[in-house]
């Protein structure tokens, strides 16, 4: 277990490329992981990394031993993780992240039912709009749109995320309706604005509409101030089908331009790329699959 304990902290530094974030992952010091990775060098007779005072990097050694490393302990982790899971409820605090605009409209639902079903799990989930490093962070599952490009991750797609543009009954007794996206530029628009950036969200239209100069009336950060914008007729807003749909239902308000919209990315939960998950995480995502799939409405276009 100590030789485990030593590789363990070895895989870590390589792949944050630093001693004190292995040693934030691993709650131990940093101090700790530079002692197992030096009892390694002695006992290997070469050295592992090529160190500065800002980061440290893999030999050409190194690069090879890490590889080996990364799949003893998966092997490990894996078994490790099998047995648990035959005897063991899950439970443990489960590290979540998730977008402000998918974390309250689509998991917050989710969760009282979760939590009734696997009270042993403490969920601490962390809502962020930015891209974060899961394995620099400690965070045990997220949900990301977009396509997956880090390696060390591994994820399954929830679905496409689709948009519509909508507007109150009142806004529209002021202002005619646009029949296509260039009408748009006599329309007051509301925006969404993301809060880590402060770039504006694109419409969703399909070409030749992608480059539309659309007014930018109204901008919030908050998707559902958007859309609260809308009901009380202030403008056109571009929401999420999720987010829109309620209001559609009871007449707050309508789509339109509904047949030049086409979707924007994909929504994935994703963690990190250990082979076989722990049992928590496991019962998360399949929790969350499971209840998303019962809703298809949730990843399907909206048509009039």
């Amino acid at each position: 277990m100590e030789s485990l304990t030593g590789l363990n902290a070895f895989v870590h530094a390589a792949e944050l490329r630093s001693y004190v974030g292995a040693a934030r992952v691993l709650g131990i010091s940093s101090s700790a992981v530079a002692k197992s990775v030096a009892r390694l060098e002695d006992d290997l007779g070469v050295r592992l990394f090529h160190r500065t005072t800002r980061s440290i990097g893999l030999t050409e050694e190194g690069a090879v031993f890490y590889e080996h490393c990364k799949r003893i302990l998966d092997d490990f982790n894996d078994a490790r993780a099998m047995i648990s899971a035959s005897r063991v409820r899950p439970k443990g605090r489960l590290r979540i992240s998730v977008p402000h605009i998918v974390g309250h409209n689509l998991l917050m639902p989710l969760l009282p039912a979760f939590l009734q079903q696997f009270p042993e799990i403490e969920l601490d989930i962390d809502f962020e709009d930015r891209v974060v490093d899961l394995i620099g962070e400690g965070i045990d599952v997220a949900v990301r749109s977009g396509e997956l490009a880090d390696t060390r991750l591994i994820g399954h797609r929830l679905g496409e995320q689709h948009f519509v543009v909508c507007g109150s009954n009142n806004y529209f007794e002021r202002y005619s309706r646009p029949e296509t996206p260039a009408d748009l530029i006599r329309h007051v628009c509301i925006h969404f604005k993301y809060p880590s950036s402060g770039r504006l969200a694109p419409w969703s239209f399909r070409s030749p509409h992608t480059s539309l100069s659309l007014p930018e009336s109204l901008i919030f950060s908050n998707t559902n101030a958007g859309l609260r914008a809308a009901i009380d007729g202030l403008g056109l807003a571009h929401l999420p089908v999720y987010i829109a749909e309620p209001a559609i239902k009871i007449g707050l308000i309508q789509p339109v331009l509904t047949k030049f919209m086409v979707p924007r990315g994909s929504l994935s939960l994703i963690w990190p790329s250990n082979r076989h998950l722990s049992p928590k995480v496991r019962t998360f995502v399949d929790f969350v699959i499971t209840e998303l799939r019962a809703n298809p409405a949730i990843f399907e276009a909206k048509a009039v």
